[in-house]
């Protein structure tokens, strides 16, 4: 079993996996310290593995991946592509038709670019979006124009509408459903963009208009731009005007262009044949036969082509460590590139013989000092960025690029096994990003390999006793879930995982896996199933449903009312009432509310729960009782106590935050004396000699609060 997940493998506790998961793991034994230790941890999980999953997703903007709803749904709005903006920013070349086309969209918020394929619709219709103020969205190509207007739609009365940003533009790039498009719906969509001061541009076939009311909206592209000025601005942007005349002036790439840019060409080979170029010069050694070879294997050869012609080891291991941890700073995709060399550098080739026992060679050894950053990032069209409080990152240039580079190295050569040891070496990484970032590109894989993935990797670390591992798989299959042939047999692999009541360790994975599912259609019945694993005596189980019940509501912050409900109502029998106490405590610990999210503006950094308590009315009850009981019970006064510390803490500088969190004392203590002795001993320890952080504005106000409740 790769990856640390075979039966000899040894987790950070000298033990590798515990197929029945036996021991002494019972709930209140110690065990559980860890899971309540670290405050906004599960919100800080939550945010890594939606960044991850931009790398199998083939967004390069993970962050941005979701708009949350005023009712509470989701709508997944993909950023438009970072690599397509930098490139019509600084190498467009306007078309014939684009004054028209800016002064309709600038008149009436949504422009329809009509023509004939290859007269660069799509790239105009960039142009025309790159003036926004606010983001710049690619709608999915089959969206229904008839529910679109009433998403867009601000103002919409039953909380349905987008909570875009002011400002924001959407590319629709050639909608399956334009024949649908209609007058009524076009003025709809017309209304609800001025409405939301937002801009719209659709582009569509010269045949797809199909309502005479929508020509006033209709502006014809007839001509495309000058196909020698698109390969002119790209050159001069990548090289500089001097060095592009000069490679212009060669008469060997005069006659390249006479050849490829004839009168049948389109914006998108000259666009092509422009890349070529500048590829091709990069690399030193100019060949204009490789161009020509490469312009006649476009599409995914293209892709195949480079990745093939990146024969150097380091060099491949570095582009498969930026593959799975694109987006990651700089310092992490280098140690994951030597770690790969390393396991690569162990497989030993014969020195001219086929005898196994004559002596092995190794690969030749890496100068770390041959090659610059910048010259591996242009040799893996990868790039620096800059992100506050992390460093600078890279990332690959095209958002596809992480996908395809991980797949191709898994289909082309035989080093299955190699990878999945070195994933599993990434997934006990001691950073939380390596980690979640390393099961997301396991998960990638599932598609391909889900039978031998399952069997080589699923099957040993669902059952490893490292919480590492099983969070791995629990972040893979969550993954894998998007493919609608592999949900069937993932729901029945977990399920199996649930039901057997001798293997402890895999109904922890389970529970972690049943809280990543997407919550779309699935949230009560996921909130069910974490429930009845509540009666599971198992320190594990217990921490795998607090983080599957953070991840959910981490998810969707409306499923509060029915996960608090399920927890009240664990309390009531005595083998649940452990389990539920700690998943409160670890979710109360866990969640934290991002304030750069619009609808959180003010609140960044408040525990989540106390947050929701305040702003829905049907949180506040079951909040108080389990607190109540929290800090009542011997098996998790503990945790509850260094809980409601961190709470205070967060109160101590933030006075809006302080007045909720003494409400929330007001009601926990209200004729509940005992829970009024409980806190009023831990205020005075918040206070005391001995405490290297006092607490003194919190613990004061708590005081008071307990004193004008007489308890």
């Amino acid at each position: 079993m790769p990856g640390g997940g075979s039966p000899e493998a040894a987790s950070d506790s000298g033990h590798g996996p515990d197929p029945a998961g036996h021991g002494d793991d019972r709930i209140g034994t110690g065990g559980d310290d860890a899971a309540t230790g670290r405050f906004g941890a599960g919100s800080q999980r939550h945010g890594h593995l939606r960044n991850a999953f931009a790398n199998v997703d083939g967004d390069a903007v993970g962050r941005d991946k979701y708009v949350f709803l005023l009712g509470g749904a989701r709508e997944r709005l993909r950023p438009l592509s970072p690599v397509l903006r930098e490139r019509i920013q600084n190498a467009y070349e306007e078309a014939p038709e684009y004054d028209e086309a800016r002064v309709a969209l600038a008149k009436q918020s949504i422009a329809v670019l009509r023509g004939a394929d290859g007269l660069g619709k799509a790239a105009t219709a960039v142009r025309l979006l790159l003036p926004c103020r606010g983001p710049v969205y690619h709608l999915d190509s089959g969206v229904d124009f008839a529910s679109l207007a009433d998403r867009l739609d601000t103002s919409a009365s039953d909380g349905s509408g987008m909570g875009i940003e002011s400002g924001a533009g959407f590319l629709l790039d050639r909608p399956a459903d334009a024949a649908n498009l209609r007058g009524e719906i076009f003025d709809r969509l017309q209304t609800a963009l001025l409405g939301a001061n937002a801009v719209m541009v659709v582009t569509v076939a010269d045949t797809d208009v199909a309502d005479s009311e929508l020509l006033t909206g209709v502006v014809d592209l007839t001509r495309p731009p000058v196909l020698r000025g698109i390969v002119r601005r790209y050159l001069r942007w990548r090289f500089g005007v001097r060095e592009a005349e000069r490679m212009l002036a060669d008469a060997d790439v005069e006659a390249l262009l006479a050849e490829h840019l004839d009168a049948n060409a389109t914006c998108g080979s000259a666009a092509d044949l422009a890349t070529a170029l500048h590829d091709e010069y990069q690399s030193g050694e100019p060949d204009l036969g490789r161009v020509r070879d490469r312009m006649a294997r476009k599409g995914v050869e293209t892709f195949a082509i480079w990745a093939d012609g990146l024969t150097e080891p380091f060099i491949r291991c570095f582009s498969l460590a930026l593959a799975v941890l694109n987006g990651l700073p700089q310092e992490d995709i280098t140690d994951a590139a030597r770690m790969l060399e390393r396991r690569l550098d162990a497989v030993r080739v014969p020195a001219g013989s086929q005898d196994p026992a004559v002596r092995y060679k190794p690969l030749p050894a890496h100068d770390p000092l041959a090659l610059p950053m910048r010259k591996l990032l242009a040799r893996l069209r990868a790039r620096r960025v800059d992100a506050p409080g992390t460093g600078r990152c890279l990332e690959y240039q095209d958002p596809d690029y992480p996908r395809q580079v991980l797949a191709h190295a898994w289909s082309e050569y035989p080093i299955q096994e190699l990878l999945l040891e070195w994933l599993g070496e990434l997934v006990t990484d001691r950073s939380d990003e390596v980690r979640v970032y390393a099961a997301v590109a396991l998960g990638g894989l599932l598609p391909t390999a889900f039978a031998y993935l399952s069997r080589r990797v699923l099957a040993g670390w669902a059952f490893h006793q490292d919480e590492r591992f099983r969070e791995a798989v629990a972040c893979a299959l969550s993954i894998g879930v998007g493919d609608a042939e592999l949900r069937p047999q993932i729901d029945m692999l977990v399920a199996e995982w649930f039901a057997d009541r001798n293997r402890p360790l895999g109904q922890a994975t389970a529970a972690r896996v049943y809280g990543l599912l997407p919550a779309s259609g699935d949230a009560g019945q996921n909130i069910m199933r974490l429930a009845r694993l509540s009666a599971v005596d198992s320190i594990k189980v217990a921490v795998a449903i607090g983080n599957g019940y953070t991840d959910l509501l981490a998810d969707d912050y409306t499923l509060a009312p029915l996960v608090l409900g399920a927890l009240r109502t664990g309390l009531l029998p005595p083998q649940t009432r452990p389990t539920c106490l700690l998943a409160f405590l670890i979710m109360a610990t866990g969640l934290a509310i991002d304030g750069t999210q619009p609808e959180f503006d003010g609140y960044d950094g408040w525990p989540a729960l106390l947050f929701l308590s305040e702003l829905r009315p049907e949180v506040r009850d079951p909040l108080v009782l389990l607190w109540r009981e929290a800090l009542g019970q011997p098996f998790s006064h503990r945790q509850a106590q260094l809980t409601l510390r961190n709470w205070a803490a967060l109160a101590e500088t933030d006075s809006r935050l302080r007045d909720t969190f003494l409400d929330m004392v007001g009601a926990l203590v209200h004729d509940d004396a005992r829970s009024g002795r409980i806190i009023r001993r831990y205020a005075a320890e918040w206070t005391d000699r001995d405490e290297l952080a006092p607490l003194p504005l919190t613990a004061w106000a708590v005081n008071r609060v307990l004193d004008r409740e007489k308890v």
